[in-house]
């Protein structure tokens, strides 16, 4: 819903405009002026914040944001407002009927999801340069949590394929780490 007075080609002032996405605006062969209000547009604004803002004058700074819709710089835009925030996100496997309590599946959970974007070190959690006795021990403390044969005969459903998963990913990391604290100093 537009405000009295429309500007042709923009809208009402208490309309919104925006600058249009991934534009460069070297290709445009912007004028001082142009690049002056094009900046004032920023992402998205109110025409009327624009022409407040702007030093050019009501008349010049309309003429110049005509002159940037004519470039396909800017284009009329629709603000939403949020009347509520977004739900939050369900995760499907925490509705599971599994033979773990929400703790722990949250705690597979995460671990899983971060697993392939960490080192060695950070699998195991142990800092670098960490012994052998360290890495030992890290790797010995996880495996108590996250082996699957920990859950025998218990109902895991898709737990089963996640702590295998992490627990692939826990013996690699001590393997590695081992073998690199086994090597010979260079």
């Amino acid at each position: 819903m537009s405000a009295p007075n429309p500007i042709v080609g923009l809208g009402g002032r208490t309309d919104h405009i925006a600058t249009v996405p991934h534009l460069d605006p070297s290709r445009l062969q912007l004028s001082p002026e142009e690049g002056t209000v094009l900046s004032l547009v920023g992402r998205v604004e109110r025409i009327d914040a624009v022409l407040s803002r702007s030093t050019l004058g009501e008349a010049r700074t309309i003429a110049v944001l005509l002159s940037l819709r004519a470039k396909g710089a800017i284009v009329p835009a629709r603000v939403v407002a949020r009347t509520a925030p977004a739900a939050p996100v369900v995760d499907a496997a925490m509705s599971e009927e599994v033979d773990l309590d929400p703790e722990q599946k949250r705690e597979i959970i995460d671990l899983e999801r971060a697993i392939d974007g960490m080192d060695h070190h950070a699998v195991l959690g142990v800092p670098r340069g960490a012994t052998a006795a360290e890495v030992k021990q890290a790797y010995y403390n996880a495996s108590r949590r996250f082996h699957p044969d920990r859950y025998f005969g218990k109902n895991l459903g898709s737990f089963r394929a996640r702590l295998e998963r992490i627990f692939k990913r826990l013996t690699d990391a001590q393997n590695a780490l081992s073998r690199a604290d086994a090597r010979p100093p260079t």
